[in-house]
């Protein structure tokens, strides 16, 4: 189903086969119809979808350029819950965004490449809001970003490449930060000319610019992000018994990494966390490890050890991956 809108029409195409729809908020649309409110003269196109709550809408396009955007909370009453992949990926004229107060996700590269982007303005109202990989990635106008309390997880190199980007501030409450996600950013690098151990959010450490090979992990860590990715100097890293997740990249491309001890409270492992570790010998994992992402041993010689029946075993016979039972 189509819809296009504008201030002075409205019309309704009903396609009985189709299950997507699409709004257009601009005066480029056809002008014998009534749009019933004020849009901005934004001009989107969007996906109706239904889940277990109900309908909502992700804007999948952006079709118009625009210096300053404001995501509407609702379209015709169904709440604006989602920014799609590369919705407004490219978009240099492109100069602040505010969010609706619905919107709880902010896909893969929405806004990548966005190069004067310098405002980003999130509501507060709506739970568990994520935001997606690369979702900002090369925004390199933007200087500050303030992510709310409700923000629960920033996908793998969000921020990548944001060479303005000077100042982050992040909720005590976050603990779902994927590996790069403010890597090349003047924020993480002013953190990593004083701190060895740079830890955000709770617990989760996101960089480390010590020169030891031999690596002990501080205790206060809960999570692991993309701290030691592309790092060739660690042979040996002891995590301390509060880690309960690896995340994604935490340890790829580690070239000498030779030993991680692993605490037996780890629930999960995330993708290429340990790919291309070439030299690492032995993992030890126990049951409490229930979820492993893609690639997570890809181009990895370590021998994996698990006990029978466990979600670790599963994973690597599902894989392929050779491993020795306890």
């Amino acid at each position: 189903m189509k819809h296009f809108f504008r201030k002075d029409g409205l019309l309704k195409i009903l396609l009985l086969t189709v299950g997507v729809w699409a709004i257009c908020l601009t005066a480029g649309c056809s002008s014998q119809f009534a749009m019933p409110y004020d849009f901005n003269n934004l001009c989107y196109e969007y996906s109706m979808v239904s889940d277990s709550d109900g309908q909502y809408v992700v804007i999948t396009k952006h079709t118009v350029s625009q210096s300053d955007v404001t995501i509407p909370n609702e379209i015709y009453g169904v709440p604006v819950k989602a920014i799609g992949e590369s919705a407004f990926a490219q978009e240099t004229a492109l100069q602040s965004v505010t969010f609706g107060q619905n919107v709880k996700a902010i896909g893969a590269n929405a806004f990548g490449g966005c190069t004067a982007l310098a405002a980003v303005n999130f509501s507060v109202s709506a739970s568990d809001l994520q935001i997606g990989e690369y979702a900002f990635t090369g925004c390199t106008a933007l200087t500050t970003v303030d992510i709310p309390d409700n923000v629960t997880s920033v996908g793998r190199g969000a921020f990548y490449g944001c060479q303005s980007l000077k100042e982050v501030t992040l909720s005590e409450n976050l603990s779902d930060i994927g590996g790069r996600a403010f890597a090349d950013t003047p924020w993480l690098k002013k953190f990593s000319r004083t701190d060895t151990f740079v830890t955000v959010g709770d617990g989760v450490l996101i960089a480390y610019s010590g020169q030891q090979a031999d690596v002990k992990v501080p205790g206060s860590v809960k999570h692991i992000s993309g701290a030691f990715a592309g790092n060739t100097k660690i042979k040996n890293v002891k995590l301390p018994k509060s880690v309960k997740s690896i995340g994604d990249m935490a340890f790829k491309g580690c070239e000498s990494l030779e030993t991680v001890t692993i605490p037996d409270n780890l629930e999960s492992v995330g993708k290429d966390a340990f790919y291309g570790c070439t030299k690492l010998k032995w993992v030890i994992f126990k049951d409490k490890v229930t979820s492993i992402g893609d690639d997570a041993f890809a181009y990895c010689g370590a021998a994996i050890y698990v006990n029978e029946g466990s979600a670790v075993e599963a994973y690597c016979q599902k894989n392929d991956i050779a491993y020795c039972i306890m």
